[in-house]
């Protein structure tokens, strides 16, 4: 590392890179905010004048519409007043002729007026032009029955021209009005029925400029339409929507276009009039508007960084060099050497850096070597909790036969109990080969049939492959012992300890030793109670399953097992899964 000692010290607030950094950060957040606010404040002013402006625009065009349609609207209901006028002040059964002049004369001066009838109230034609309905036909129309509900509007609806001059799939504007005429002398009710043409509303429809794929749509009360100036996609998805509308504006994206839908009534009529009009120009431009300020802000943003990414490079590089030393030091290569250039407070912060990963290090080899110590002592100290407790019960047995002046068997378990210790022993190995292992059983089981005379019977059969691979010796042994006090009964029990080698492509080579006595077995509560047990680190049992258990754990890891499983009123085994062991510890015992 370069020597350091010698620099000057230099104030902080004196380090021109130090100002520069905070600078730099302040500039850059400046400008970042300065940049959004500005561009969100004249997006949000643009897209609230356009939105005033559409909404001003529909409602002058739509006040426009309406005002075009009251005006000939007023105009059919001066000309319906006249005909009043003239059925009132004339006698219909005295001056039919001249009643019909009239009738003819303003059907000629009207372009769209196209028939004239005077009903009674029974549906009997009494002047205009002749209707191809009968009286009863007429009693069915809606018109008449609202007209006589209703005598004081104007009914307006849309259907077929009852004139027999006229096509007969002719659609017409019909205008009903409840009116009385002079008959004989005498004042009479019935209904004054016009007809229109469309044309006058195609016209005033066509004079309007809605936009690309805006029209009109003309709806009765009921909502069912009476006009449109256009019909498709557009058109049918603004009637769905607008049909249970009376009354103002509505924003709509129908089909991928955006539209005013303005609702309106029309005078004298109970009619609605819905103007559509696309306004989805001036949403795709608020669109490309947004667009714009995103490009500009990004590209304002770019060069502010790619300005700031060259002055930071600058003043961080030595820092970076030291967070990747720091992460490789934490990924545990304590070996990095630590030698950083630049600003005088990195190179001291990456010299004190340096020393505590040296203090690491010895601490770090402190810690392994004490923990070798503390393994060694557990395995040791695990060891040695077995061989009290063979011993007390083998004593406890050989006392037992001398008592019953069984001197031969005194003799035979003594032998059995040397060799036992022998190769309890083992010239100080914590490993022993599978066969030592399964002699020490066989010596234990010589005790333990003289002690019971022979109520017992056994087998072990381990495979020839693995009798000289090591195992950690007295594993078996305290299974045995446990299969066999917890086994045994009236009957001649049966004990049985297996061997076998399994090769796995995952896990590798693998012990399986399974330790089985017959007897009544173990319920599942009681097996579950048990593996508690043995894996519970406040138990306090410290010798047999939980003993094996811990040393097994200790040295094999996780990857080894034991497990317990029972038949009912027949059978119970515990299973030992041993793996490779992993590479000769000698402060773990060393290997044999």
């Amino acid at each position: 590392m370069k020597n350091t000692s010698s620099l000057p010290r230099k104030h902080p607030w004196k380090n021109p890179w130090s100002i520069g950094q905070k600078i730099l950060a302040a500039t850059v957040l400046i400008v970042t905010v300065v940049l959004c606010f500005s561009s969100a404040a004249y997006f949000f002013y643009f897209a609230r004048t356009t939105e005033k402006l559409i909404d001003r625009q529909s409602r002058e065009i739509t006040k426009q519409i309406v005002f075009n349609y009251d005006r000939y609207i007023s105009s059919v209901i001066e000309t319906a007043n006249f005909l009043h006028l003239t059925v009132t002040n004339r006698d219909v059964g005295r001056e039919l002729p001249q009643i019909q002049e009239i009738f003819s004369l303003n059907s000629q001066i009207k372009r769209d007026l196209t028939s004239i009838f005077l009903f009674d109230n029974q549906g009997n034609h009494l002047a205009g032009d002749a209707p191809t309905l009968e009286p009863q036909e007429i009693r069915q129309t809606p018109w008449f029955d609202q007209a006589r509900t209703y005598p004081d509007i104007f009914h307006f609806s849309l259907g077929q021209s009852l004139n027999a001059a006229t096509p007969r799939a002719e659609e017409v504007i019909t205008v009903v009005q409840r009116v009385q005429y002079q008959y004989q002398g005498g004042l009479a009710e019935g209904l004054l029925v016009l007809e229109l043409n469309t044309n006058v509303i195609k016209d005033l429809a066509r004079k309007t400029n809605l936009g690309e794929f805006g029209h009109l749509l003309i709806l009765d009360p009921r909502g069912s339409l009476v006009y449109t100036s256009s019909w498709g996609i557009h058109a049918e998805g603004s009637y769905r929507y607008s049909r249970d509308r009376y009354l103002g504006v509505y924003r709509k994206r129908i089909r991928g276009i955006d539209f005013y839908i303005n609702v309106n009534s029309l005078y004298q009529t109970r009619w609605r009039i819905v103007t559509v009009l696309n306004v989805d120009v001036v949403t795709q431009t608020q669109h490309h508007l947004v667009v714009a300020i995103v490009l500009i802000f990004l590209g304002s943003l770019g060069i502010t960084a790619m300005i700031a990414g060259f002055l930071s490079f600058r003043i961080s590089k030595p820092i970076h060099e030291l967070k990747h030393i720091m992460a490789r030091i934490e990924g545990g290569d304590l070996s990095t050497p630590i030698d950083v250039e630049g600003q005088r407070e990195i190179v001291e912060l990456s010299r004190s850096f340096r020393r505590m990963v040296e203090q690491i290090r010895t601490l770090m080899d402190r810690l392994v070597e004490e923990q070798r110590e503390k393994r060694k002592t557990a395995l040791r100290a695990l060891q040695n909790q077995i061989n009290p407790h063979f011993l007390y019960n083998t004593l406890d047995s050989i006392i037992g036969l001398a008592e019953e002046g069984r001197n031969n068997d005194v003799v035979i378990t003594v032998a059995a109990l040397a060799r036992f210790f022998r190769l309890s022993i083992s010239r100080g190995a914590t490993f022993i080969p599978v066969r030592d292992e399964v002699e020490h059983i066989n010596s234990y089981l010589t005790i333990q049939q003289i002690r019971y005379a022979r109520k017992f019977s056994y087998t072990i059969s381990v495979e020839e492959e693995m009798q000289e691979h090591l195992i950690m010796k007295l594993l078996l042994q305290p299974l045995v012992e446990n299969a066999l006090y917890h086994g045994m009964g009236d009957d001649e029990n049966i004990l049985s300890i297996r061997g076998e080698l399994i090769r796995d492509d995952t896990k590798g080579e693998q012990m399986i030793f399974r330790v089985t006595n017959s007897g009544y077995g173990l319920t599942e509560e009681k097996i579950d109670q048990i593996h508690r047990m043995i894996r519970s680190p406040d138990a306090q049992s410290s010798v047999g399953l939980r003993n094996v258990y811990q040393r097994l754990t200790l040295y094999y890891g996780d990857s080894a097992d034991l497990r317990i499983s029972s038949i009912a009123d027949e059978s119970t085994t515990v299973t030992l899964v041993i793996p490779p062991p992993p590479s000769p510890d000698p402060l773990a015992g060393g290997a044999p």
